[in-house]
């Protein structure tokens, strides 16, 4: 686990619905989407290769989707690319 402070002061978010990353567990993903492969790969291009695991929060009225308040950054701790283009990877939780 690593402390706040030594997290960058911007990172990639991830925000999906069901998804729970907590500090030093894993969480394996199937990264498919056009925006996600980009930010996966922009991810991988960083030391700290980090992403930040969040929830969305739907608030009724608000235009577009919310987000909670709280995530957990994440390291890619393994990743594989499949033929067509999509990865596989583990993050591994990193810092609330």
């Amino acid at each position: 686990m690593i402390k706040q402070s030594e997290l960058p002061d911007t990172i990639a978010i991830f925000p999906l619905a069901g998804a729970l990353l907590l500090p030093r567990s894993r969480l394996p993903l199937h990264i498919f989407e056009p925006r996600y492969l980009q930010m996966v790969e922009d991810a991988l291009k960083t030391p700290g290769r980090l992403i930040g695991m969040i929830q969305p929060n739907e608030v009724p009225g608000r235009n577009g989707p919310g987000l909670h308040t709280i995530g957990c950054a994440g390291r890619i701790t393994q990743f594989s690319e499949t033929e067509d283009g999509r990865y596989m990877i583990t993050l591994g939780g990193v810092s609330r």
